[in-house]
């Protein structure tokens, strides 16, 4: 039950730092873009601040996704590795 629940969490994870990643940025009412594409024709330095911080937050979604699903993996492969060797 606990590596579903830790494989979940971290889908839910990875799914908002893609969401987080596509979303388009804002400043001053400035369209940036988005982390994947930023707009074509600003200035670099209107945007680049808020796309950068976009950016951290997104990788780390998608770092602390990665790092549950593998967590969740190995519970369960340890787990299934202890009912094997006591049974």
């Amino acid at each position: 039950m606990l590596s579903k629940v830790l494989g979940a969490v971290g889908v839910v994870l990875l799914i908002a730092g893609v969401v987080f990643a596509v979303r388009p940025v804002h400043v001053n009412g400035e369209a940036c873009g988005s982390v994947f594409q930023p707009e074509k024709g600003i200035t670099p330095m209107q945007c680049d601040a808020r796309l950068s911080s976009r950016g951290d937050f997104v990788t780390g979604f998608g770092a602390g996704g990665v790092a549950v699903v593998l967590t969740g993996f190995a519970v369960a492969a340890i787990r299934d590795r202890r009912t094997r060797v006591t049974s």
